[in-house]
């Protein structure tokens, strides 16, 4: 089960009243060099402990995070770093679509957007 913490963004996932992982969904106007939907949301910072992950858990973020854009009429993104091929797998697989690989500093992030 998901819930919300009072700051608006940031959540916990529980399963059996244990904390597994969190995440966080914002609004943003900009992406790296990337033009996108006005308005959007942005999910960032998902974690989940360890011996939770391949346990179905990060469908149930990604679920809520399109369920949450969708109710709020927004287009939602989400990146990760380009050369963390399982992870760009695992969006797509969530159908996410992938926009490209940008550059970040020293490095290159891919973003995903689901609408």
């Amino acid at each position: 089960m998901v819930s919300e913490i009072k700051n608006n963004y940031a959540y916990v996932l529980f399963s059996n009243e244990e904390i597994v992982g969190t995440f966080c969904i914002k609004d943003i106007d900009s992406l790296s060099e990337l033009t996108i939907d006005p308005k959007s949301n942005y999910l960032f910072q998902i974690a989940l402990l360890p011996e939770y992950q391949g346990n179905n858990y990060g469908s149930e973020i990604t679920d809520f995070a399109r369920s949450f854009a969708i109710e709020g009429k927004k287009t939602i993104y989400l990146d990760c770093w380009a050369g963390n091929e399982k992870l760009k797998g695992y969006y797509l697989n969530n159908r996410f679509e992938y926009l490209g690989d940008f550059p970040e500093e020293d490095y290159f992030i891919s973003i995903f957007k689901y609408n």
